[in-house]
């Protein structure tokens, strides 16, 4: 990469920016542990004290916190929450369902041909080959019953043992290609977890892939036999992951003790995260399977909840939690000693060092357990903290009837929060190089984070939202915009006049993302740009977007400008940096 002159200093006051970048290579200018556990909580549900009791159960490692069932105002709460969820976050409607379904049938046919021509190739009879075991799984939302309109489908592809990951991602993609009703095929088989992103007749599909490690014995289905462990033993690390994304799946619906009760809850919490800027793991906030895991953790300690009782519940659990300890929904089970298991990892921060650096762990159900918030920061955990005290607080003014649902899941407005923000472009020439480039920059943007968050005196929020440029760049047909914000407070360290220089840390990232392997393969076809700007300097795309949202939003009284963090309020404000340093 072509890195400019080295003046990537931040300084207080006057603080310079630059932008650089070169066709093909990446440039820089740059100028620049919670109390109580939750079992000692009091409810603050709206319910009544002698409200009546379900049967005694027990769902997890615990006994439940509450058996209480729901009065009358609570059934009329939730129902008034549901509602208003339909209207902003609708669900898929039959008809979409319907055209979903026929693209999965028509994808599991394409996959089934796939693997017989394989299995001919490989010298198979034709009965042998047709015998030979596939399936394709749905995994995460739409396996758990949550998806969206215009939201991706996962999917798992599992082949018998004669079909090689190195052939799903080669003959399986030009088959794939050839297809009429595939408009989008993006082979990503470096990814930390290989995948096939492709659209199919107007409906975007994520395709993993797992190879069996023998053939099923006779009379065994493979959705059943993917329940079980034993169908790991000896498998490949890659096909365990992709495995694994089915298999927790499945096991959240039978831990929960009420799958309906937990989608509908799982729901408002995606729509929540998602507007407050938190939802992403690649960026260390959380996943989707991470939210899955938290709503039905609470779902288990509080049983016979309704989906108002349980977001008020959940929120107030996790602000509370004691993050030394990991949210889990069933016992760690460790297999490792086992001949067939002995290559796997199980999540024990006993004996594994770097386990017991996860600071907030949720760990899925399905053996071997993995921590799912293995990115998540001190940063990032804070802002997550800030979230779950807002939105608690924000629930409380919903039960008091002193506002609609929608406070709770009002977008937090990034840009007008804070004041100084690192802006970056991923720009690219087609459909395939965008899809890997901004893959590969999303996935190393943490490298940069946690070194800008040890930066004594400022404090840094990552926006997980990628903006479309919306025709900003004519030269670039493709692209996305991110941000960083930054912000400096006394009690960090920060102080008038400071300087912080930044270089070091921009060109450092810039050396990382120039290790993409297929650089030289797509010369000229990419390009980022990064620059530190003001917020008076913002691109119309991401302001215009954020405004829109603004003008949405019911009357309140405005919040004066602090460029503080999320949820911290005029405190937050007090504590700046005065603004004649700035």
């Amino acid at each position: 990469a072509a890195v400019a002159p080295p003046s990537a200093v931040v300084g207080l006051p006057g603080m310079g920016g630059g932008v650089g970048g070169a066709t093909g290579a990446v440039a820089a200018t740059m100028s620049p542990a919670h109390g109580p556990s939750p079992m000692s909580m009091p409810s603050t549900a709206p319910s009544p004290t002698l409200a009546k009791q379900g049967a005694p159960c027990k769902y997890g490692v615990t006994d439940p916190i509450s058996l209480q069932e729901p009065s009358e105002v609570d059934v009329a709460l939730s129902q008034r929450m549901m509602e208003e969820l339909d209207r902003e976050f609708p669900r898929e409607s039959a008809e979409g369902v319907r055209h979903r379904e026929g693209v999965l049938q028509e994808l599991e046919r394409i996959v089934h041909e796939w693997i017989v021509e394989v299995g001919l190739e490989k010298g198979l009879s034709e009965t042998e080959a047709r015998r030979g075991t596939s399936k394709l799984l749905t995994l995460g939302s739409y396996k758990l019953g949550v998806a969206h309109p215009g939201s991706d489908v996962d999917t798992l592809c599992i082949g018998p043992p004669h079909v090689s990951r190195e052939a799903f991602f080669t003959t399986f993609v030009d088959k794939l290609k050839q297809q009429p009703s595939v408009t989008e095929c993006v082979p990503i088989p470096d990814a930390f977890t290989p995948i096939i992103r492709t659209k199919m007749s107007g409906v975007s599909i994520d395709l993993l892939f797992a190879r069996l490690v023998k053939p099923l014995e006779e009379g065994q289905t493979l959705e059943d036999a993917v329940k079980e462990d034993e169908i790991l033993r000896n498998m490949d690390e890659k096909s365990v992951r992709c495995m694994n994304g089915y298999r927790v799946a499945e096991q959240i619906l039978q831990l929960v003790p009420n799958p309906q009760t937990f989608r509908e809850t799982l729901r408002f919490v995606k729509c929540w995260a998602q507007r407050r800027g938190i939802y992403s793991n690649v960026l260390g906030f959380f996943g989707g399977i991470t939210w899955a895991l938290l709503v039905a953790r609470v779902c288990q300690l509080y049983p016979y909840y309704l989906p108002s009782q349980l977001v008020n519940r959940f929120f107030r659990v996790y602000d509370q939690w004691n993050w030394s300890k990991p949210v889990n929904l069933v016992e760690i089970e460790d297999k490792t000693n086992v001949p067939g298991f002995t290559a796997f990892k199980v999540w024990n921060p006993k004996t594994n060092p770097a386990d017991r650096q996860h600071v907030m762990p949720v760990i899925t159900p399905a053996f071997p357990a993995m921590n799912s918030t293995h990115n998540v920061t001190e940063t990032t955990k804070r802002i997550l903290l800030d979230e779950f005290r807002r939105g608690y607080e924000s629930v409380k003014n919903v039960e008091a009837d002193r506002a609609p649902w929608s406070t709770v899941r009002d977008p937090f407005p990034f840009f007008r929060h804070f004041r100084h923000f690192l802006w970056l472009e991923v720009l690219a020439r087609s459909e395939e190089v965008y899809q890997k480039f901004s893959g590969w920059v999303e996935s190393k943007l943490r490298i940069l984070t946690r070194q800008l968050e040890a930066t004594t005196g400022m404090i840094i929020h990552p926006n997980p939202r990628q903006y479309d440029l919306r025709g900003a760049d004519p030269e670039w047909p493709l692209g996305c915009g991110m941000f960083i914000a930054m912000a400096f407070f006394k009690d960090q360290g920060a102080f008038v006049g400071q300087t912080i220089d930044l270089r070091g840390h921009f060109h450092h990232f810039v050396d990382v993302i120039n290790q993409w392997t297929e650089k030289d393969t797509y010369g000229g076809m990419f390009l980022l740009r990064l620059k530190r700007i003001r917020s008076s300097q913002l691109p119309d795309y991401a302001q215009e977007l954020e405004d829109s949202e603004a003008d949405k939003k019911r009357a309140r009284p405005a919040r004066s400008d602090g460029g503080g963090v999320a949820g911290a309020g005029e405190q937050a404000k007090q504590r700046r940096v005065s603004s004649n340093g700035l």
